[in-house]
């Protein structure tokens, strides 16, 4: 790695020094009096002098996309993530010679249980298919907090941020493919799906496919139910386990073969298979339910994927469906959305109570009604078994890529 500082800017002061990033793709100024700390992961870090210091940490990523890239989708590669609140949209800039298309964003975020740090990313777009992102967190414990300084230090990041200079450069390891895009249903749903595939929304639906004949489609929907009172989070629970092991079961009295799962801190994921027919065509559908309870909330995402009956049983179905049932489990559910359910939406939703219970009508065409056998209490020996979890060590389809790609080293993300 290149350490030696670039010449600086007359025009800025002489107490920041310019530091090459990444073998000299990159320079950024930093406080000259600020110590250089080591990291494991091999990029930089400084920390202030004094005895409450704080951390500037200094990271590039290098992504490339075999789709191409377009700096109105810079989101995608600053919030790989997918943790910024939707509606934010990254800045433009030209950058300091006026000839480059690139990208910024900048927040903060508290990190408990006494840190905050505050975040700038700049993206680099390098046609065909680059992007290279310089990221900038600096961490602020409580007990530096109240220094005097520290509004004038928090601008001045941001300034330099904004002049991070960007230099032609041979493409470079470690670099991540990215062959995955962030999507949501509106605000409540965040996950991934392959980068080809596009999004329509229908009413309370959001559906995503290929575009092409026979690839299968994933309907999306989620629903809300809000309860208040001293025991309304027990209540939000106990709606979760309901409706989920009644999912498990078989959603509006179908045959076909259901599973549960508890996830981490409370969620739960069930699944369900089923055939039926939409507009005369033969599916199998592929169910998911993924359920959080959440400050008196009960909030439920339904995931169907049809996909043609005749091409069921081959490798791309299995392929399909595990990579769905991936990024389904990893998905991020909730906050719900104002438009919550009332106390008879409410009362729908647990078996037993009025209301008539969980209904995928939404999901499900109703015609397909007409293909069960409601006095069959068996699962239909003919439907395979859904996949309880995916296999231990399965890599997502960017590290698969990554792997199958001679030309790009897999490494650590963020490396300077």
């Amino acid at each position: 790695m290149r350490d030696e500082p670039y010449d600086s800017d007359p025009a800025l002061d002489a107490d920041w020094n310019s530091i090459a990033l990444r073998g000299g793709v990159a320079s950024l100024r930093v406080p000259a009096s600020w110590q250089r700390l080591s990291r494991d992961d091999g990029g930089l870090a400084f920390q202030s002098p004094g005895a409450n210091p704080v951390d500037l940490l200094v990271s590039v990523t290098t992504y490339r996309n075999p789709y191409g890239v377009d700096a109105d989708e810079a989101i995608q590669y600053l919030d790989r993530e997918n943790v910024l609140p939707r509606g934010i949209v990254p800045s433009d800039d030209e950058g300091p010679a006026g000839d480059e298309e690139r990208r910024w964003i900048a927040y903060a975020v508290a990190q408990p249980p006494d840190r905050q740090i505050f975040v700038w990313k700049v993206a680099d777009f390098q046609p065909p298919d680059h992007v290279r992102v310089v990221s900038l967190q600096l961490h602020v414990p409580a007990l530096s907090s109240a220094a005097p300084d520290l509004g004038a230090l928090i601008d001045r990041l941001g300034e330099e941020a904004a002049r991070i200079k960007f230099y032609p450069a041979p493409v470079q390891g470690p670099v991540q493919r990215v062959t995955m895009r962030n999507v949501s249903h509106g605000d409540q749903v965040r996950f991934r799906l392959p980068w080809d595939w596009v999004s329509v929304r229908e009413d309370e639906l959001t559906l995503f496919h290929r575009e092409e004949t026979g690839s299968g489609t994933l309907r999306v929907a989620v629903h809300g139910f809000n309860h208040e009172g001293p025991e309304a989070q027990l209540l939000a629970r106990t709606v979760l386990r309901q409706t989920a092991e009644q999912f498990a079961e078989g959603p509006d009295g179908r045959i076909g073969h259901g599973s549960l799962e508890w996830l981490e801190h409370g969620e739960v994921m069930a699944r369900f298979v089923t055939d039926g027919e939409e507009d005369g065509e033969k599916l199998r559908f592929f169910l998911w339910l993924r359920g959080v309870a959440q400050e008196g909330q009960t909030i439920v995402a339904l995931f169907s994927f049809a996909y043609p009956l005749a091409a069921c049983g081959g490798e791309r179905e299995g392929t399909l469906v595990t990579m769905l049932e991936r990024e389904i489990r990893q998905a991020m559910i909730g906050p719900a959305s104002e438009e919550e359910g009332d106390g008879d939406d409410l009362a729908a939703a647990i078996p037993g109570m009025d209301g008539g219970g969980f209904s995928l009508a939404d999901l499900l065409d109703a015609d397909d009604d007409d293909d069960m056998d409601e006095e069959d209490d068996d699962a239909d020996p003919s439907l395979p078994f859904f996949p309880s979890s995916y296999e231990e060590g399965l890599l997502d389809e960017d590290e698969e890529d990554e792997e199958d790609d001679d030309d790009d080293e897999g490494g650590p993300i963020g490396n300077a």
